[in-house]
């Protein structure tokens, strides 16, 4: 098959789970014979970007191809990536990719929620469009959307294809989408086995993302419970300025930049926090400090019950109910964070920094099951889907609007203004 990824995010490297996941998917995709190109963008354009871009790839050994002015071509373990670097125009770019390579099957996802690539995919004559979603809070439906739109739901309507990173996420689709969504494995983790870091003497406790709607709150009162023990947080998509004024206040927290190998993060991490507000999808960080043999302590919400794979600990929150009609400073939706019980969270922390014996049971259990899980976690059913994919009849627009339709979702004023104002915001930047 040829396929071709649209992602409108950073592709490498990169340091958000939705960004790793999708670049091993297409590497096992190559791996097993497929030809898989990739388009992405760096997060600011300009000569700067492109120059840091080159510099990079260069430090890490990267096939480079080209290196225009517009972007950088380069070959990764057997993917053809092209990084648009120069010219904001992302659409005009990625339709000219489509031309290029002809693919089979244009894979989309959550992590373009104006829709700027698939827009482009879905009017593309030859090929099917299979479209990953990897966050609720990014799809047009439902009561957990931050952004109802009545109209990219029926662009979704469109596609050939939808798999969801988890089973609560296809539930999901297919009850306030009216979509056939699937679940079949997405998040696939590095080729190399991950090594057993768990240690009770290891120095911190951390949280990846720290922001309102990831748990921030949570993560600042048990720092306060326990202002003898280090804690490390690591900022990334959702950090606002705000958040990092109150991280900077705990004296007993530190700062860490985010890296795209975890390792460096988990050798240091003694528990890692999990404590989600809003309908996680699933948590690819969650698999990953298991895999190491690192405890987690999660959310009962969303996905996450199904990423922990039955181990100790999912804790109880008072989750997200409403979003506000605005998006803060990094465009995200800004949730209503209601107030918090920290209670149970800082008794089994007392307990996962007190009682060695059971950390190290919990450490060695969390391993095992996470590398059970692993051991069957590979491209095969998505490969077999996308074939499935090929062989039925394409879609073409509205044919699926006469069979199946999403509950009714009416936006407010304020909420059709802000869909207005994100979609010119995110033309601007990475649209054209």
């Amino acid at each position: 098959m040829r396929i071709l990824l649209a992602h409108n995010s950073l592709y490498y490297p990169s340091y958000g789970g939705g960004d790793k996941s999708n670049r091993l998917l297409m590497e096992a995709l190559a791996a097993r014979g497929h030809a898989v190109r990739v388009v992405a963008r760096v997060e600011h354009f300009g000569a700067d970007a492109h120059a840091a871009l080159v510099r990079e790839l260069a430090a890490r050994g990267a096939e480079l191809h080209a290196r225009e002015q517009a972007g950088v071509e380069f070959q990764l373990n057997g993917v053809e990536v092209r990084i648009l670097t120069g010219d904001p125009n992302l659409r005009v770019y990625f339709a000219s990719q489509v031309r290029a390579f002809e693919p089979e099957i244009v894979v989309a996802s959550t992590d373009d929620p104006a829709h700027l690539m698939l827009e482009i995919a879905l009017r593309s004559p030859r090929a099917r469009v299979v479209y990953l979603v990897r966050a609720t809070v990014a799809l047009p439906f439902g009561p957990d959307t931050g952004l109802p739109s009545e109209f990219q739901t029926e662009a979704l309507l469109q596609a050939d294809g939808v798999v969801a990173v988890s089973e609560y996420v296809a539930q999901y689709t297919r009850q306030w989408g009216g979509m056939e969504a699937i679940h079949v494995p997405i998040s696939l983790l590095d080729p190399v086995g991950p090594p057993d870091l768990g240690r009770f003497d290891n120095r911190f406790v951390s949280m990846v993302n720290p922001c309102a709607v990831k748990g921030i709150s949570i993560f600042l009162a048990l720092a306060q419970c326990f202002p003898n023990v280090e804690f490390a947080a690591v900022p990334t998509w959702g950090t606002t300025a705000a958040d990092f004024t109150a991280l900077r206040k705990l004296p007993n927290a530190s700062i860490l930049p985010p890296v795209d190998d975890i390792d460096n993060l988990l050798r240091q991490t003694r528990v890692m926090l999990a404590p989600s507000l809003w309908a996680e999808a699933r948590s690819r960080m969650i698999l990953e400090a298991m895999s190491r043999g690192i405890p987690v302590m999660a959310s009962d919400v969303g996905g996450l019950a199904e990423a922990m794979l039955g181990m100790d600990y999912l804790l109880p929150v008072n989750p997200v109910a409403r979003y506000r009609p605005m998006v803060d400073e990094l465009m995200v939706p800004a949730a209503e964070i209601p107030p918090q019980d920290v209670g149970p969270w800082a008794a089994v922390l007392e307990r996962l920094l007190t009682d060695r014996a059971h950390y190290r049971q919990l450490s060695a259990e969390s391993r095992r099951a996470a590398l059970e899980y692993a051991r069957n976690l590979n491209a095969e059913p998505f490969e077999a889907y996308l074939e499935k994919v090929l062989q039925a009849p394409r879609r073409r627009a509205g044919t699926r609007r006469q069979q199946m339709r999403a509950p009714p979702s009416p936006l407010s004023g304020d909420r059709r203004r802000l869909l207005a104002l994100r979609l010119k915001r995110a033309n601007t930047h990475v649209g054209g």
